[in-house]
Order: structure tokens, then sequence, then C-alpha cells
């Protein structure tokens, strides 16, 4: 047999080869795909917007309706609303976002300065009572107002329940710093002053008879 005759059976015997080895890995790789668990959509989900999701619309019985100026806390049980009072001039204060499920932030003038942070808790495990606490980063005038659109004005027997609170942070006021007055003293007396923090552990007496 010629030189020229054996090429061309080598390069057939060749191809049939390589032809195997693709088939083989082909299957191979088909075979490691129907192993593999394919990644479900779930776990790619944003977590801010799954929590927004969660704060129900206005419901039959009232419930609370989420939007820039009211905070809906608990599921949408609580309205939480803030306005601040600015020369003269009063103004609802804006949801800063993002937010948990028993607190929240506000904001007055820009997004990316808060001013006020509020949170309701449930301490029916320790006095029946759902609380109320907050704490502002500001000086001017605000106005809190947290309601349980689950609870009625009043009782069947006429009764009236405790289903809106309001707190009320009066502007503050520096006076001028005195003539014998350190600047030391006037920083830690009068300018270092703020509105005090806001803890009521006796707030809504009426909210754990009513989830009991």
């Amino acid at each position: 047999m010629s030189r020229s005759e054996e090429v061309p059976s080598v390069a057939i015997g060749r191809g049939r080869a390589g032809s195997g080895v693709l088939a083989t890995a082909f299957l191979g790789l088909l075979l490691l795909g129907l192993c593999v668990e394919p990644v479900e959509a779930a776990e790619t989900a944003v977590p801010e917007r799954a929590a927004a999701a969660s704060v129900p619309a206005a419901s039959e019985a009232g419930g609370c309706v989420e939007s820039d100026t009211v905070l809906c806390l608990h599921e949408g049980r609580y309205e939480v609303t803030v306005e601040f009072t600015v020369n003269s001039e009063t103004m609802p204060a804006k949801v800063a976002r993002s937010r948990t499920r028993d607190s929240g932030l506000f904001y007055f003038f820009e997004p990316n300065n808060w001013e006020m942070l509020l949170k309701v808790l449930d301490g029916c495990g320790e006095n029946q009572h759902h609380w109320v606490f907050a704490a502002t980063a500001s000086d001017v005038g605000i106005r809190l107002v947290v309601r349980d659109t689950t609870l009625p004005a009043q009782n069947a027997d006429g009764g009236m329940i405790v289903n809106s609170r309001t707190y009320d942070f009066p502007p503050i006021v520096r006076r001028p710093q005195g003539p014998n007055e350190s600047d030391e003293d006037y920083q830690r007396n009068v300018l270092a002053k703020g509105h005090p923090a806001l803890t009521e552990v006796g707030a809504f007496p009426d909210a754990c008879t009513a989830t009991s």
C-alpha cells in the first residue's frame, strides 16, 4: 500500500475517535445539567420591595394606607404621621425609606437628612400596652400622631378607647450667650439641648385586648 493511501485511512480513524469523544462529553454535560437544581426567581427578590408589599392597602375596616407622608407599622395596624413647623408654617414630614415592621424614619427637607425616628413596640407581655418610642435630630416644632386603625373611638358601652396618641415637641428657642458665660458653658447648657426622647410604655392600653 502506498503512503498516499494510508493517510485517508488514518484520517478517518481519527475522525471516528473524535466523534466518540464528543458524543461522550455531550452526554456527560447533559446528565450534569439534569442534576443541577435550577435557581428560583425568589432567590433574587429585592428585600425592600418584599417588605413594602407586606403593608396592606385600605381595608373595609379602614386600615392604614401608606404614602409619602403616612407610615404604616405592624402590617398596617398603626398609622403614623408627623408635622413640623418652621417660621410659622406647618408642613407634613415625608417617610424615609427603608423601614421595618416596628419602626420608621421621617425627613423634613431632604431625603438624605433624616429628622425623626419612630417605633411602636408590642409590650403586651410586659405591661399589657403597646409602646411608642421616638427621637428627633431637629430643633423645630414637631407634632407626632400615632393611630391604631383596628380600634374604634368608643367601646360598646360608650366609653372612650385610646386609639390615637398625639405628641408635641415645641420648637427649641435658644437664648443668647450671656456676657459672663463661657463658650464651653453656653455650648453645654444651651446649644447642646434638644428635644427629649419619647419613651411612653403606657400607650395604647386597649391594644393587647384587641389582639388576644
